[in-house]
């Protein structure tokens, strides 16, 4: 697995990049900081769903990668955390971020193959206050200096955002009321 300890005044980012259609594994693993899974894992969380070998519904079908969302939920509720939709109407300020552990997005992948279209997972984790971009695609995390303006633009577009947190965390982290917070 291709990943790189970056420091950054003296904080060192695990971060992986981006190999074949596993941007789903490589988000996992930049959340966990480590090689916390590998794709044979995954792959057979996609068996437990569905235990077809080829023309699985939740990777591609031919079984490089390109998870849904059902992977991503079942992968970290292995690892005792949960996962809250972030409803995009709202704005950022919402999200209380004491009670998140990492952001996961989810945007249009560009495909070489005009028929195949396909999705991009990439982890946002706070360090010290900063946040980082954990995206695969990138040559090594990249701070976030505005992470509301950041997440709303992307949130605009139409991409999904999702927050990772414990069980016990999970009615928290949107702040609920009418005010922007």
């Amino acid at each position: 697995m291709a990943s790189d300890q970056i420091s950054v005044l003296n904080l060192k980012i695990y971060h992986e990049k981006q190999k074949r259609q596993l941007c789903l594994l490589h988000a996992l693993n930049n959340l966990f900081q480590k090689e916390e899974f590998r794709q044979a894992e995954l792959d057979d969380i996609c068996e437990n769903f569905d235990d077809r070998r080829w023309f699985n519904s939740h990777r591609s079908w031919i079984g490089l990668g390109n998870y849904d969302a059902n992977i991503l939920v079942a992968a970290l509720e292995l690892k005792e955390l949960s996962v809250v939709w972030f409803d995009r109407r709202l704005s950022v300020n919402r999200i209380n971020h004491e009670a998140v552990m990492a952001y996961i997005f989810n945007v249009p992948s560009i495909s070489y193959i005009p028929f195949m279209k396909g999705r991009h997972w990439f982890t946002v984790r706070r360090f010290d206050d900063h946040y980082y971009n954990l995206d695969s695609k990138l040559q090594s995390a990249v701070r976030i200096d505005d992470f509301v303006a950041f997440s709303n633009q992307i949130l605009a577009e139409g991409n999904q955002l999702l927050l990772v947190t414990r069980p016990e965390d999970q009615e928290k982290c949107i702040n609920r009321g009418d005010e922007e917070t």
